[in-house]
């Protein structure tokens, strides 16, 4: 089960079962324990052998890479998958408030939470916006403490998507650099890999990869949304590749952002993700938040 990782396949049950490939890795170590207790030497054997691949696998999430001190001039971004804007608009404002957000990325606003977030005070705090509230699942809106100039969404081949608006943040100038410094930011939201989606799932991630791989070097790069795929998902690491993944880089370990509030069904995978080009990550976390299925993520740049 654990090698289905490596299967780019774009069926359901394929999808499904990469997505709680941590959980078998957790079934295969305790097992393999369990076994070496008692006894039973020909399953602890294969179980060791087992249990080093998932080690080996795992020590990229829980050992920090590149992880810098944080500064006074960290870029913070947050993402928040709203649930069709059944979110708390004034948890979720004390969050931004809290973590001195700078750049935040909304899924599934609509323009009664629009409504809500303004009442809360988020308008004060991030004034320029970009993208637009829409029913159900597909809108997706940019705010941000700095100005934006909303950019071209290009699409490719075979690629149906939610809303996933572009956009440039002029942010303000430092002392290594007083002219200011534009930043590329892009809201993720591709189709979940559910039937009849499964095509446009694949070939969204396709899509996201080609975009991102294509932007210029100068410019610092983020993607922050919800990915509807885990690391475990070959589509995932295709467009993660060359990118900084905030929660792997900080050693954050089993980030389990989705499903939440389900009575019998814990959280069990991370399909919120804010990865980074350009920059180093200084920190990153997920918190729960009432009255949405996703956990927010946030992550701070240098």
């Amino acid at each position: 089960m654990y090698a289905v990782r490596w299967l780019d396949q774009a069926t359901f049950l394929v999808a499904v079962v990469q997505a709680v490939v941590p959980v078998a890795g957790i079934v295969i170590v305790a097992t393999t324990l369990l076994a070496a207790v008692s006894r039973r030497r020909r399953t602890a054997l294969v179980g060791a052998i087992a249990s080093v691949v998932v080690l080996v696998g795992a020590a990229p999430f829980v050992i920090p890479s590149g992880r810098a001190e944080p500064g006074p001039d960290d870029v913070v971004v947050m993402s928040s998958n709203l649930q069709y804007g059944r979110a708390d608009a004034v948890a979720l404002t004390e969050r931004v408030r809290a973590l001195d957000v700078d750049i935040l990325v909304l899924l599934e606003v609509t323009p009664s939470a629009v409504d809500l977030l303004r009442a809360a005070g988020l308008e004060a705090m991030l004034p320029f916006v970009s993208g637009h509230p829409r029913a159900g699942a597909d809108g997706t809106m940019i705010r941000s403490r700095f100005p934006l100039t909303e950019l071209p969404t290009p699409t490719f081949p075979g690629e149906v998507n939610l809303s996933q608006p572009v956009a440039r943040v002029d942010l303000p100038g430092t002392s290594s650099a007083p002219a200011g410094r534009p930043m590329l930011i892009r809201a993720v939201h591709p189709m979940p890999p559910t039937d009849p989606n499964l095509g446009f799932w694949r070939s969204a991630l396709d899509g996201l990869a080609t975009w991102a791989h294509s932007q210029p070097d100068g410019i610092p790069l983020v993607l922050a949304g919800d990915f509807n795929a885990s690391a475990d998902h070959p589509g995932y690491r295709q467009v993660a590749d060359g990118l900084v993944d905030a929660h792997r880089a900080v050693g954050a370990g089993w980030v389990r952002t989705w499903p939440l509030g389900r009575r019998w069904l814990p959280p069990f995978v991370q399909i919120d993700h804010i990865l980074a080009r350009g920059l180093t990550v200084t920190g990153a976390g997920s918190e729960v938040l009432a009255g949405t299925d996703h956990a927010l993520v946030w992550a701070s740049w240098r």
